[in-house]
């Protein structure tokens, strides 16, 4: 049986381990620094707005694939598991600019349900083309606490462990044969990986409590997003902010208050349109994306582990910016399609 352990506890990492699980990897650990109820600006996947978007231009048909394939398993999840946290949700997309050339904002059309083009005389001041459509959302907390549940009722484990320094640090600890490498950040500390593509992205929301909103919107400026995400717990997030400069780990006053307006501004319902004084503040985030030039690291490597006298097989999956949720289901598939080749699955 192959041992395989997956460096990293956020969403990349615990998805995976779940899909690996289910197909047949049966030895199976997750390990992270933090795990799903810690919150710290250190670790990503708490932070996040988790709307089921895809952040794909129309020319990078990598990604469209990967966040189309991650679509159908978040409907399946939607209509069948109610405990996932995941729910359809009705959204409106405003774009303030026109498409640069060779752009086409509409390619979603494919993948999202009951995509509708906005008429022009329909859109409001400002905005130069929208859509409504259909997509997904979850409940950060209990969808992060369901992929342990996952995992572990799969016969997999979830384990906190201490930073570690490298890849090679954990092959020799555990003596694996699979390592998945789902550090995000780490990737560019890691002695053995130091992936020099990373950046931050750092990101600000709101949470407030606003029940009675169903429908998730957003508006893309020139100089700023603004966007609602209900959750479906009768929160919402207020957003947002994608800043590859500030390392702020603390909020700022000024930007909440900036994007409480905007949110407003694009739908005064959250506080029955009685100003932004109104707002029903549940707390102000802040998180970092695990940002990668050249997008999303999806690799085989293999090792000779001279300590262990056997080949270790790593792959790594990581760098998903502000797409770590939406494409998770898509990465976790092709990690296995990966792993599954014929070199590694004659050994099961």
């Amino acid at each position: 049986m192959l041992k395989v352990v997956v460096v990293g506890a956020g969403v990349s990492g615990l998805t995976t381990a779940v899909d690996l699980l289910k197909n047949g990897y049966k030895d199976v650990t997750v390990i992270g620094q933090y795990i799903p109820g810690d919150m710290t600006t250190a670790y990503t996947s708490p932070w996040a707005g988790a709307s089921i978007l895809s952040f794909a231009s129309s020319n990078d048909v990598r990604l469209q694939e990967i966040d189309a394939d991650a679509h159908k398993v978040f409907k399946y999840l939607a209509e069948n598991v109610p405990e996932s946290s995941v729910i359809h949700c009705p959204g409106i997309q405003f774009n303030d600019q026109e498409d640069e050339a060779g752009e086409d904002s509409f390619w979603v059309r494919k993948i999202y349900p009951k995509f509708q083009e906005i008429p022009k005389n329909k859109l409001p001041e400002g905005v130069h083309k929208g859509y409504t459509f259909e997509t997904y959302t979850l409940s950060v907390p209990k969808y992060l606490k369901w992929l342990v549940e996952q995992v572990t009722q799969l016969g997999g484990k979830v384990q906190r462990v201490e930073a570690v320094d490298s890849l090679q640090q954990v092959i020799d600890a555990t003596q694996c044969d699979i390592l998945i490498n789902c550090t995000a950040m780490g990737a560019a500390k890691l002695v053995d990986v130091r992936d020099s593509n990373m950046y931050t992205v750092r990101g600000q929301t709101i949470l407030v409590e606003a029940p009675h909103i169903r429908q998730q919107i957003y508006r893309d400026g020139s100089d700023r997003i603004v966007y609602i995400i209900p959750r479906g717990d009768g929160t919402v997030i207020c957003g947002g902010t994608m800043d590859t400069v500030n390392k702020n780990l603390n909020a700022e006053p000024a930007l909440t208050k900036q994007l409480l307006e905007g949110a407003y501004s694009i739908c005064p319902e959250l506080t029955h349109g009685q100003g932004v004084d109104k707002f029903k503040v549940v707390s102000v985030n802040v998180g970092f994306r695990p940002g990668r030039k050249g997008g999303i690291r999806l690799e085989k490597e293999v090792r000779v582990s001279a300590a262990l006298g056997k080949k270790v097989t790593i792959v790594h999956n990581y760098g998903h910016s502000s797409h770590g949720y939406q494409s998770s289901w898509g990465c976790s598939q092709r990690v296995v399609k990966l792993l599954n080749e014929k070199s590694i699955i004659a050994k099961l």
